[in-house]
């Protein structure tokens, strides 16, 4: 028999370094002392059992591993973890559109009803979706004589009712919700009292069983081991429980997540409130549909749940239900109205920026605001849901190249180098807190193409405003960096409008500048600026605000309703203030291309692509001045 220090090591798991103990192990022992264990036969059989081994001692760590939330990689695992954090996961979620409905019937009745679940359809990218109305409305004829009703709520997805018979000798009974894109957001839970007697009773989704007492009709939601969402009920002690005979009735939309998202047009799928001439115009499109809850969504969310206990108190807990329950969310930033400008006591902000466009509807606003976040939030507290503040960088770059470095001519290479910065906007800029660093994008521009010599880029600061033409109006233009003072030099610039004069003249092609901080408007008039307004604002130069006063323009030159202001910075890293966003749009990047290869002229290909020619002496001169 082997004594203690022949005993088999078990702390290892590694495959060759078990089947090394088994050797050592069994070479201890009288009976098999005079064996090869590197023989065929014999390694086989030790192979055999390191292997056995390694697998137990893997299969028992995974296993301890799915115990764990941060450990766990089985979906099943995960959500189980999740539930003891008392956090569901998000099924899939259809997009959600708003529309104006105008109906001509041939008759004239006293009123149209229009049955929830309407279908209409709309198709994105070549595919078809179906939206359903999300509740009934009645519709009376106006004064015109016309039946119309204004921002109807449409739910992409397929209407479904799924229908069972609560058995009370069963005392685990659940109900499942089969289909795998089921929009949980739409889910209405009702019992029908028997087959025989229509009494419909509608049972609520129990968010806080505090508050449940043994009468409540109030139903559980939770995602089940096969993916699948499934109901349950109380227990005579924590929510009503069914009897046996009771019909549970489950209504929802089996949805298509974010593939409608931007449908924009919508026609009915037959009649509506049974008539078929009906006009449909979109108010806010298609937006909110979103896949389910990833596993790494659900770490990431369960306990970020737990900690906010499905409240609203902190500005974090705004931003975390925000992300959980309005995923088409891309960013989020919240703040105390006590910290916003002007103070706004009694209110918390939040701005959302979108996954698919800048700015949210007003119903999209007051879906959010009054479905997520009413019952969540402080009494005394209102939210207000506002739009991003953004703010666009312009870039100017001068680039030197040689082009007997390359295969490529100059129009290529600009069109490289306005891809290179564009992207840099796409990955680097585009949520809240996203700052601009001006090296790394140099140092981007510098490697975009290997015959790239040099750059000398400048750096600018735009912002869109939409002015109330002919009453002079206050705005307040918040660049919320430094603005340098150069006495002589206009550190602002804007687009064209028409402005009357002093003497009541209106004067066309007018734009702004800087006169040692106060704003003035000015026409060119051959070589000369005239000044036709002499004081409409001022500029605060530590802070980076333009405050226009008195600024009335009659028209806007490019026929547009917006008015552009650009400012040059005093640094070329520029960092966004709280609600605001930087972007950068293809419009705002200029590329001019100078060609320093010994061809004996220097070839500039300015933004649109156009080449100018210089003799070399004359671009040496001017490329030393410029860099």
């Amino acid at each position: 028999m082997a004594d203690v220090s022949s005993k088999l090591k078990v702390s290892e798991l590694d495959f060759d370094t078990i089947k090394d103990n088994l050797k050592n192990f069994l070479s201890d022992q009288n009976e098999f002392a005079d064996y090869n264990f590197n023989a065929s036969a014999m390694s086989v059989l030790l192979d055999l059992l390191a292997y056995n081994t390694h697998y137990n001692a893997f299969y028992l760590n995974m296993i301890v591993n799915e115990m764990f939330l941060d450990t766990a990689s089985i979906r099943n695992s995960v959500v189980s973890r999740a539930k003891h954090l008392g956090y569901t996961p998000r099924s899939s979620r259809g997009a959600k559109a708003y529309v104006d409905l105008t109906i001509t019937p041939a008759d004239t009745p006293a009123t149209i009803v229009i049955e929830k679940d309407t279908q209409f359809s709309s198709t994105v990218n070549g595919i078809a979706y179906v939206f359903a109305t999300a509740n009934s409305t009645t519709i009376n004829i106006n004064s015109n004589g016309i039946y119309t009703t204004a921002n109807v709520e449409l739910n992409q997805g397929i209407p479904l009712i799924h229908r069972y018979t609560a058995n009370t000798n069963d005392p685990d009974q659940k109900f499942k919700l089969p289909n795998a894109n089921t929009d949980t957001d739409t889910l209405t839970v009702q019992i029908q009292t028997s087959a025989t007697n229509s009494n419909l009773f509608t049972y609520s989704i129990a968010n806080d069983t505090t508050t449940v007492n043994s009468t409540a009709n109030v139903y559980f939601l939770e995602e089940s081991e096969d993916g699948q969402y499934e109901v349950s009920f109380g227990d005579d002690t924590v929510g009503r429980k069914p009897v046996s005979g009771n019909i549970i009735l489950l209504s929802s939309l089996i949805c298509d997540a974010d593939g409608p998202n931007g449908a924009a047009n919508f026609s009915p799928v037959g009649t509506v409130g049974g008539y078929s001439n009906v006009a449909v115009t979109t108010r806010a499109s298609a937006s909110g549909g979103a896949e389910r809850d990833t596993i790494t969504d659900i770490k990431f969310n369960a306990p970020k749940s737990y900690q906010a206990q499905n409240r609203a108190v902190t500005l974090n807990d705004y931003i975390r239900i925000l992300q959980r329950d309005y995923p088409s969310a891309e960013s989020v930033v919240a703040w105390g109205g006590e910290t916003n400008d002007p103070p706004v006591y009694g209110k918390v902000y939040l701005a959302i920026k979108p996954a698919s466009g800048l700015t949210l509807s007003a119903a999209t606003k007051s879906f959010i605001k009054n479905t997520i976040l009413a019952n969540r939030n402080v009494v005394s507290v209102t939210p207000e849901i506002t739009d991003p503040d953004y703010l666009y960088v312009t870039i100017d770059s001068t680039v030197k190249y040689d082009s007997t470095n390359t295969t490529r001519d100059a129009s290529s290479i600009k069109s490289l180098l306005t891809n290179t910065i564009y992207q840099y906007g796409q990955t680097e800029l585009g949520l809240f807190s996203d700052q601009f660093r001006y090296s790394p994008l140099i140092k981007q521009i510098d490697e975009t193409e290997s015959s790239i010599e040099s750059s000398l880029t400048t750096v600018k600061l735009r912002r869109t405003f939409t002015p109330t033409l002919n009453v002079a109006t206050s705005y307040t233009l918040k660049f919320s960096n430094e603005i340098p003072t150069v006495n002589g030099v206009s550190q602002i610039t804007s687009t064209q409008f028409s402005h009357n004069d002093d003497g009541g003249t209106v004067r066309t092609s007018c734009s702004l500048q800087d006169a040692n901080g106060i704003l003035q408007v000015f026409r060119t008039v051959g070589a000369d600026r005239v000044i036709v307004a002499n004081n409409v604002g001022t500029i605060d130069y530590s802070s980076g605000n333009v405050a226009l006063t008195t600024f009335a323009p009659t028209t806007i030159t490019d026929g547009s309703a917006n008015v552009s202001v650009t400012v040059t910075l005093s640094s070329n890293d520029i960092r966004p203030l709280r609600e605001q966003i930087l972007l950068i749009s293809n419009n705002d990047i200029t590329i001019s291309m100078v060609d320093t290869g010994g061809r004996g002229q220097n070839t500039a290909v300015d933004s649109t692509g156009t080449s100018t020619s210089t003799s070399t002496s004359t671009s040496t001169t001017s490329s030393s001045s410029s860099y």
